[in-house]
């Protein structure tokens, strides 16, 4: 992805920066803010609707009416596990006209649980973290890890954890993974119970009720559990209404909390608590 497509006639912006960008942000009236490594970088000019409209077409391969079913989701996944959040007025025909966009970079690190891994293994994870805080990413190399000795079953229903194009996993999740996307997560979870036979089960931004339901099915049936939610503390995670029966049922061993891309997570081992 040439992530110029959507900083054309941006000179203040090296392909260097871009190419190593955590997320770039288009809305109408202001400039580009760009967030990576070096932390926030500004456009030069501010952003017409056109132009919004323009970066959003190029992004989708000039397709994108195609996409009116991920729109009215609110985003829209992109090869290689990226994304592109949408904001603006949606019309009758369910198409937005845009005023923001929000363009998240997938970044395959492979060293990212390197350290974790050997303290997690075997045991059911929770990831919590805030949103962009590098939770898929991790959980990415843990599935990746995981999957060398055991049958995975991935539920990427965002499309950012696998980046499958044509069914085909395009970002690398190990050999014993089976992936499922485009559908609701409980349901996908209890279809792979039924069809893959998988010893663990693992899912990007668990947040409903339903996720929850389906998680606890998952840990009565003895299938380990691997999981990502937003948050931004263990005791803000604990009084969730979504997330307190998996609490209080004891399915986590360990959560990974982490506050930001790059920075090791800190693992919070639940049976010391």
């Amino acid at each position: 992805m040439d992530w110029r497509l959507i900083v054309p006639k941006e000179g203040t912006l090296t392909k260097e920066e871009t190419d190593a960008a955590y997320e770039i942000r288009l809305r109408c009236g202001q400039p580009l803010q760009l967030f990576g490594p070096r932390g926030q970088r500004t456009g030069s000019w501010p952003l017409t609707q056109e132009s919004i409209r323009l970066a959003a077409q190029a992004l989708t391969g000039h397709s994108l009416s195609l996409y009116e079913p991920q729109l009215k989701e609110g985003f829209v996944p992109l090869p290689g596990g990226h994304r592109m959040g949408v904001c603006g007025h949606m019309g009758k025909n369910g198409l937005y006209v845009f005023s923001s966009l929000c363009v998240r970079m997938a970044h395959e690190i492979k060293d990212a649980a390197e350290t974790i891994y050997p303290l997690v293994k075997g045991e059911n994870v929770l990831i919590l973290g805030p949103p962009g805080s590098g939770k898929t990413t991790l959980l990415r190399d843990l599935i990746r890890r995981t999957a060398q000795e055991k049958q995975v079953a991935v539920i990427d229903s965002r499309g950012e954890i696998a980046a499958c194009f044509q069914g085909v996993p395009q970002l690398d999740i190990g050999p014993g993974s089976d992936v499922m996307t485009g559908g609701r997560k409980d349901e996908m979870m209890m279809t792979m119970l039924r069809a893959m036979s998988p010893q663990v089960m693992a899912a990007d931004e668990i947040g409903s009720t339903e996720d929850t339901s389906a998680l606890l099915e998952m840990h009565r049936c003895g299938v380990k559990v691997m999981a990502t939610a937003h948050g931004d503390s263990l005791a803000q995670a604990h009084v969730r209404q979504s997330l307190k029966p998996l609490f209080d049922t004891g399915v986590f061993r360990f959560v990974l909390l982490l506050s930001c891309p790059g920075h090791a997570p800190r693992c919070i081992d639940l049976c010391e608590k």
